[in-house]
């Protein structure tokens, strides 16, 4: 066995006493097993596309990551001008609206998986796993929502008519909006967000609502959502993605290089996939999960180049996101 190829280094158990921050545990874990090695690696993948500054950093962002309390660690990736692009469910940005003007800037409660629905149900309170969303959250965001609509400037206003992209309205909304929230913070430091799937959350229903009593109906352009991330994209040499969860925003990030392919080469860009990649997941591929994709099949598709610095993490994002933007941020300071 002496001198196989395969055994060239050893195991290192982690030792917490030889710790001192987040970092330090995440980079020892690189030298252990499983999930712990994953997180290590995710943490190498983001920590060299923040530093390469001729990356555009897009994220995906799905799941109840805002009521389960990531919101602000998304506003800090931003305040620190480590996310260029948000691309994120419609339920994202109506839970973010709802903290953006509720009273302290937090609209959700700490619950219980187990109480009782329908006595929650009765006190109209919604349940999101173990957290509570008062019905009046809703209510409050709703009302700041439409007395927001007279201010929005729209790419078509025909009678009958008045079409926006998602980038556009909420970028317009966000202008608008006191407080601190992911909306707010894109709009100040002027990151794109794209909603593919607009219809699909609380806010597209006051949309709805909307448009059932007055003349003028509200319509999202979603095709020119596209193009606009497609000229985002070709606008720096390289790209990343930190994908969180799956559904449509991963989905719709990653599609952009097959419609570049489509589209023809960029002269001078590199339009053959995301050059970096970090996903954080509990899908797995044997159900048609992860969008049907890893990051290894993704390159099949053109999605990620051949020579991308990518890593996955299959674990709750609540968990290993937190862990990793720790580390993240203070490997970034000490460096």
């Amino acid at each position: 066995m002496a001198g196989s190829k395969f055994l060239k280094k050893k195991i290192v158990p982690l030792d917490p006493e030889k710790t001192e921050t987040v970092e330090d545990v995440v980079a020892a874990l690189g030298r252990c097993s499983f999930q712990g090695r994953s997180l290590a690696h995710a943490l190498d993948a983001w920590e060299a596309m923040a530093r390469d500054r001729r990356c555009l950093r897009v994220m995906s962002l799905a799941g109840a990551m805002v009521p389960a309390g990531m919101g602000l660690l998304v506003v800090r990736l931003i305040e620190r001008g480590l996310l260029d692009v948000l691309i994120c469910t419609g339920a994202t940005l109506s839970h973010d609206l709802c903290n953006t003007v509720a009273r302290d800037e937090q609209a959700h409660y700490l619950g219980d998986e187990k109480a009782d629905d329908l006595a929650l149900r009765e006190q109209s309170i919604n349940r999101i796993y173990d957290t509570y969303l008062p019905e009046r959250g809703f209510d409050t965001a709703e009302d700041a929502l439409a007395a927001l609509l007279p201010k929005v400037h729209f790419a078509k206003n025909v009678p009958g008519r008045r079409t926006v992209s998602t980038q556009s309205f909420f970028a317009q909304i966000g202008r608008h909006l006191p407080g601190r929230s992911i909306l707010t913070a894109a709009a100040r430091h002027n990151v794109a967000i794209f909603v593919p799937g607009i219809s699909d959350s609380e806010l597209a229903l006051t949309l709805v609502t909307h448009n059932r009593t007055h003349a003028d109906k509200i319509e999202f352009d979603t095709l020119v959502d596209v193009e606009h991330f497609a000229e985002l994209i070709v606008s720096k040499p390289k790209s990343g993605l930190v994908s969180i969860g799956g559904g449509v925003p991963r989905n719709w990030a990653q599609q952009i290089y097959p419609y570049l392919h489509l589209r023809g080469n960029v002269k001078d860009v590199d339009v053959e996939g995301y050059r970096y990649g970090v996903r954080i997941t509990t899908d797995r591929p044997e159900f048609g999960g992860l969008s049907g994709c890893t990051i290894s099949e993704s390159k099949s598709w053109g999605k990620y180049t051949n020579r991308s610095i990518d890593a996955s993490v299959i674990c709750d994002a609540t968990i290993a996101l937190p862990i990793l933007t720790a580390a993240l941020f203070q490997r970034l300071d000490k460096r």
